[in-house]
């Protein structure tokens, strides 16, 4: 007996009780006469016989329905597709959104130096209609610098006055408004 037949002859053995096998290998009628075949049951046969009797598609109908379904796949592959390509031209959109506040950008630097300018000339307009009108505070102003002015005038003639006066003629002939020369200054 070679290996496989000694391993069934173990699992009928297991299997049912009372069979024997003979010197010749084949099985024998246990006490009641019945043969056992309990490797598969009637249940399974049944099975097995009604999966087999099933109709099957045929090669032509399962190439269409890899195509409807390849077909499904490519459409939703496009879809999300196009949806990223709107997510991305929005998100772009908002950062140059967000850059276009800054300087970096020379496209962009000349339309904010535009805007800059209009409104420099507007608040430049608006002021010349308030000292047309006669605005409070540009009065105030005009005065404290007129004030300024003049007491600078006067402290400048004063000091020019008194030294030519109180000082001998040799210093005010090389006094200029221009730098000194370290060596006329130490004489």
């Amino acid at each position: 007996m070679g290996k496989n037949q000694q391993h069934k002859q173990m699992q009928r053995q297991r299997h049912s009780g009372a069979t024997e096998v003979g010197p010749d290998g084949q099985i024998e009628l246990a006490g009641d006469g019945t043969v056992d075949v309990s490797f598969h049951s009637p249940a399974w046969h049944a099975a097995r016989v009604a999966a087999l009797q099933t109709e099957r598609m045929s090669w032509e109908d399962w190439k269409l329905k890899q195509k409807e379904e390849e077909a499904k796949a490519s459409a939703q592959a496009d879809e999300e597709e196009r949806l990223m390509r709107e997510y991305r031209a929005q998100l772009d959109a908002d950062r140059a959104k967000r850059l276009s506040k800054g300087t970096n950008n020379t496209h962009l630097r000349d339309t904010i130096k535009d805007k800059k300018a209009s409104k420099k000339r507007k608040q430049r307009d608006s002021d010349k209609e308030k000292r047309r009108h006669g605005d409070p505070k540009s009065d105030k102003q005009k005065k404290s610098k007129k004030r300024k002015k003049s007491k600078r005038q006067r402290s400048s003639l004063s000091d020019s006055e008194a030294s030519a006066g109180g000082t001998s003629g040799s210093s005010c002939e090389n006094q200029s408004d221009g730098p000194v020369r370290l060596s006329e200054f130490l004489k």
